[in-house]
């Protein structure tokens, strides 16, 4: 079917739904859950990788301020075409909103209840959700959902009836060669969030920096990517900036890691079993400030951010 073979470049169509697999070389599924009230931190990612032979996937499970990483590699992982649903059993399943895990001495089983989803000509990388083989695509779908739940961490149980979640996917041919991302909830307004992201996208001498960030604020929704936004950004010496200005909106964001030593957070290469390492944050601070119409509309701080940067892992 046309519509199958087109989305297995990458691409999806006007009007489509990213969140089935692409069957691209590698996809990516990330939950992230932030309790406010407790200044807790929660990280689920699953990535799922198609290549000739066996498919494989990839489990992790990171929080804060617990600092930790567990993580698994596991055969036969898949993500269907048909809907929105992952199988990397027996560590991961997600299907009909339902996320369970289980590793070694981690537990988790919550339902995350998104609310009505819109239906946008385009997905949320604007116009790079179009083009076809590019090396990566992003797409943060859910900021908005209502968890009901819990999970056991080590010797720890955390009730997470009640956090913020957000949730994304990316796809294509694999990380960039460099990248730099973040979210946040935890603002002093609840319903305030953002999640922003940039690296090297392309292929081959075309490779080019693009960054990219979705906010929403209150009952808005701000989606900034080139061609409609200039957007500017890059992580250094564990700081991270970005500035995105669209024909009504101006977006400034600064970004500080937590002091001690980021998280060293596994991520797969095209190579079965064989992971890179990204560096991340999971309560840096980030300090936001929005403009509309050239007038301030909100200006605030959240000290419980996801801050990342990576390098592509190097396959041995």
């Amino acid at each position: 079917m046309l519509r199958h073979w087109w989305r297995r470049t990458g691409a999806d169509l006007p009007w489509g739904d990213p969140l089935p697999s692409h069957r691209s070389p590698m996809e990516g599924y990330l939950w992230r859950f932030t309790d406010t009230a407790r200044s807790r931190v929660l990280l689920v990612a699953c990535g799922v990788n198609h290549r000739p032979g066996r498919p494989w996937g990839t489990v992790v499970v990171a929080a804060s301020p617990l600092s930790l990483v567990r993580s698994t590699t596991l055969d036969g992982a898949r993500a269907d075409s048909d809907r929105f649903a992952v199988h990397a059993t027996p560590a991961l399943t997600f299907a009909q909103n339902r996320l369970r895990v289980s590793l070694a001495d981690v537990d988790l089983e919550v339902s995350v209840l998104p609310p009505a989803r819109r239906r946008t000509v385009l997905p949320a990388a604007s116009v790079f959700s179009l083009v076809p083989g590019l090396n990566h695509y992003w797409h943060p779908y859910l900021f908005d959902g209502r968890v009901e739940g819990a999970a056991r961490l080590g010797d720890e149980h955390w009730d997470l009836t009640g956090c913020q979640v957000y949730a994304e996917k990316s796809w294509g041919r694999g990380f960039p060669p460099a990248w730099w991302w973040g979210q946040a909830h935890g603002f002093d307004r609840p319903d305030v969030r953002v999640a922003f992201a940039g690296g090297l996208l392309g292929r081959g001498r075309a490779t080019v920096p693009v960054g990219g960030l979705v906010l929403g604020l209150g009952d808005r929704r701000i989606e900034l990517f080139p061609p409609a936004a200039i957007v500017r950004g890059s992580a250094r010496a564990d700081r991270w900036w970005l500035t995105a200005a669209g024909p009504r909106y101006r977006v400034r964001l600064t970004g500080e890691g937590a002091g001690g030593p980021p998280l060293r957070l596994p991520i797969p290469t095209l190579i079965p079993h064989h992971l890179g390492f990204s560096e991340q944050h999971l309560a840096g601070e980030i300090r936001l400030e929005i403009d509309r119409a050239g007038r301030p509309l909100y200006a605030g701080t959240s000290r419980l951010a996801g801050l990342e940067t990576g390098p592509a892992p190097r396959s041995p």
